[in-house]
């Protein structure tokens, strides 16, 4: 099997994938080599079915999520280094976050907060695909990424607070 998830699904190397087409190919893999159906077999077949089939459940998980198959893609083209966020958006940060904390939860001023970052969720998206699929910019786009992390967890807390 091969070490390239996109490769694997037979998806191009993009930011923007199919995400129907991801879970059709991952359901086609999984029906040929999960351990299920090797349970008969000899040791050596079940032992490589089990490992074409984790390689496959994380390939899914990773292309699954807009981060982590951001993140992968730029390990493929660029090494990894530790990103320092722009003065700037620390300060957006950190406003957000005292905002947050200020608002009512399950409020309505919380709902208008949610759609305020949904919106900033979707620029950075939408940035993060430019920088990845047509510019090929892997320095700006790790920036972005880690800017989506931090709006993602954001969002993770606003939804906590309205359930």
């Amino acid at each position: 099997m091969t070490q390239n998830y996109f490769e694997l699904f037979n998806l191009p190397e993009k930011f923007q994938i199919d995400l129907e087409m991801l879970q059709e190919n991952y359901r086609a893999i999984q029906k040929e080599i999960h351990p299920d159906r090797f349970a008969t077999s000899s040791g050596n077949e079940r032992v490589q079915s089990m490992i074409k089939s984790t390689q496959a459940n994380d390939g899914y998980q990773t292309l699954k999520s807009p981060i982590k198959r951001a993140k992968y893609i730029l390990s493929l083209h660029k090494s990894v280094e530790r990103i320092t966020l722009p003065p700037d958006f620390l300060m957006q940060q950190m406003e957000w976050e005292e905002h947050f904390e200020a608002i009512e939860k399950n409020s309505s001023e919380l709902t208008e907060f949610k759609s305020t970052i949904n919106k900033k969720y979707e620029e950075y998206s939408l940035l993060i695909s430019t920088q990845i699929d047509h510019d090929h910019n892997w320095s700006d786009a790790a920036i972005s990424i880690d800017k989506l992390y931090f709006i993602e967890k954001l969002l993770h807390k606003i939804n906590n607070a309205l359930s």
